[in-house]
């Protein structure tokens, strides 16, 4: 089996639209694993908080369409094989090993029919893949222990319509792309971004995506460790298929950036006579020195971002843009007033937007004293970093 080089460029792409022309396209190959560092933060989304599992509703795979079948019915299956037949063998021990590996890109709902992703994952070199070649998937995801998502409906598989923006250049960290769906989305509350401003140094967030092609994973236990141009530096836990992801403030859920990345090292490498996730700086084949990756700021592509939520209705905007009355995550608390964005539907809070419950925090499981998600998000650590989940591209 060829295991190709990953190309980790994480850029935290700021969102500002940017004005291009239509017809999309997926790259083959688009998403495999990536890099990890000890501890491993991922977490399946019946393990995260519901502030991650809200977020996580709205974050999409790309899937190619030759991955799944089309039932007749008004049903998807995906038909792909698990992480231990990728890299067969897999190291044991190694996580997610009967998880399937479907899933090639990330996205994220910012409107009722708007996503946001990487450049690359539609665009490599100038070569494009037609928009029938994949679908754009919701709901990839593991919510009960040991059982692997396989069938969707209708309304959890869109394709794209039109590239409203896009740019892929790696070697100076940008890499963005606005889409245009086929169709609204329903039933999903679109995703807040960062209309001004941007992230800060130490600021804690958490990354979100497919990474190795896996159900999705909320990787959190993450800083920015320092701004770089047009993104910034940070030290998390992604895969190739992450490339795209949100990356969110760890407390408000607002997008600071997507996944990208520009480093050179395979995400899962033979260690012996099987394969293992690479986790750097402690295995032989990471770059010497490595310490962190760089994110593509939301700024990058804000005006293209504000263009296309202008045409197609209400959005979410964060951080130092949440202005008049506008409520993205439909919880009664106005965005200006909301410190916890992106509250799933027909949550119970409080005067400032944050979950109350009376059970625990964040579906972690334990009793506990009433509480709401932006003072403890259970057991996902509130120093998320600014996650820039790399998105991966494997070599030949």
């Amino acid at each position: 089996m060829t295991q190709g080089l990953v190309r980790l460029r994480i850029m935290a792409v700021s969102l500002g639209l940017l004005g291009l022309g239509s017809g999309v396209s997926l790259v083959e190959g688009a998403s495999r694993p990536r890099i990890i560092r000890p501890p491993d933060d991922r977490t399946d989304y019946y393990a995260s908080s519901a502030m991650l599992r809200g977020i996580g509703d709205s974050v999409c795979a790309f899937i190619a369409a030759d991955t799944m079948t089309d039932n007749g019915d008004g049903t998807y299956t995906i038909n792909a094989g698990t992480l231990a037949d990728q890299f067969n063998p897999l190291c044991t021990g190694e996580r997610f090993a009967e998880q399937p590996t479907a899933a090639n890109c990330t996205a994220t709902l910012i409107a009722p029919d708007i996503l946001i992703t990487a450049g690359h994952c539609l665009d490599e070199n100038g070569v494009r893949t037609a928009f029938d070649t994949f679908y754009f998937v919701f709901d990839y995801a593991v919510r009960e222990v040991g059982v692997n998502p396989s069938t969707f409906t209708t309304n959890q598989v869109y394709r794209g319509a039109e590239i409203l923006g896009l740019v892929n250049l790696a070697d100076q960290a940008n890499d963005w792309a606005v889409v245009k769906l086929d169709r609204t989305v329903t039933g999903r509350t679109p995703v807040g971004v960062r209309s001004s401003g941007s992230v800060a140094v130490g600021q804690s967030l958490v990354a979100i995506g497919f990474g190795a092609g896996l159900p999705i994973k909320f990787s959190g236990n993450a800083t920015v460790q320092g701004l770089v141009e047009n993104g910034f530096e940070a030290d998390f836990d992604i895969v190739g298929g992450n490339s795209g992801g949100p990356i969110v403030d760890a407390t408000t859920g607002i997008i600071e950036g997507v996944v990208s990345s520009d480093l050179d090292v395979e995400d899962y490498h033979q260690e012996g006579a099987c394969f293992k996730a690479t986790v750097c700086p402690e295995d032989s084949i990471c770059t010497p020195g490595f310490t962190t990756l760089a994110s593509v700021m939301i700024s990058q592509f804000q005006s293209t971002i504000q263009t296309a939520l202008g045409t197609s209705g209400t959005g979410g905007t964060g951080d130092g843009g949440a202005t008049g009355d506008n409520d993205a995550d439909g919880d009664t608390v106005i965005d200006a007033n909301d410190l916890c964005a992106n509250t799933p539907p027909d949550t119970t809070v409080d005067e400032e937007g944050c979950e109350i419950n009376d059970g625990g925090v964040g579906g972690n499981g334990g009793g506990g004293a009433t509480t709401n998600l932006c003072g403890g998000l259970g057991m996902i650590p509130l120093m998320f970093m600014m996650l820039s989940l790399t998105w991966l591209r494997r070599g030949e």
